[in-house]
């Protein structure tokens, strides 16, 4: 059974969809021209690392380039077994509205980032390497139950090093899974 602060961790299809569209401007935008260009920088990072291992500072230029672009993002709770990259039963209802969102109309075409984060507990080289785990797990959900397109999914596990609640490393809101769009496919 789902705990009630669990239930309330599930964000909905649509609200996941609202957090990753791409930014609408009304008008002349005049930061859209770099915002563009970063994103293109973005995917062109991403493209390069589907075949290797990446540095720290490479995984830093891909949160540097993510910010300057402004590309839209959303932090998905995903509960995972233990010290495992196994997705647990209770996952699925965020996993499901995961995938609603990202096979949406509204989101066709777009390209997006599954970024894996864990809490400091334990060594940064192992924390980087469960992080990866997740995030490739979490595309194998998306790829197999979705059918979202593989080529529109990248995946980066960042470990311990991005932490959202710096005061409390080992806070459960560290283990979490980021969706960032990164522009068209």
């Amino acid at each position: 059974t789902i705990s009630p602060t669990q239930a309330e961790d599930v964000k909905s299809a649509d609200t996941l969809v609202k957090g990753l569209a791409p930014v609408k401007t009304r008008g002349f935008d005049p930061t859209a021209p770099t915002r563009e260009a970063k994103q293109h920088e973005l995917n062109t990072r991403l493209r390069d690392f589907k075949t290797r291992q990446i540095t720290v500072e490479e995984r830093t230029e891909v949160v540097k380039l993510i910010e300057e672009s402004k590309s839209p993002n959303v932090d998905v709770q995903i509960l995972f077994a233990f010290d495992s990259a196994d997705i647990l039963p209770e996952a699925k209802p965020s996993l499901d509205e995961l995938g609603k969102a990202l096979t949406d109309p509204k989101l066709t075409g777009g390209a997006f980032l599954i970024a894996g984060h864990t809490d400091a507990k334990g060594s940064g080289d192992y924390n980087l390497a469960l992080s990866q785990r997740r995030a490739a797990s979490v595309k194998a959900f998306l790829v197999e139950t979705y059918k979202v397109d593989e080529g529109r999914l990248s995946v980066i596990g960042f470990g311990e090093e991005q932490l959202k609640n710096k005061e409390d490393p080992l806070a459960d809101e560290n283990r979490r899974v980021q969706i960032v769009n990164t522009g068209s496919a």
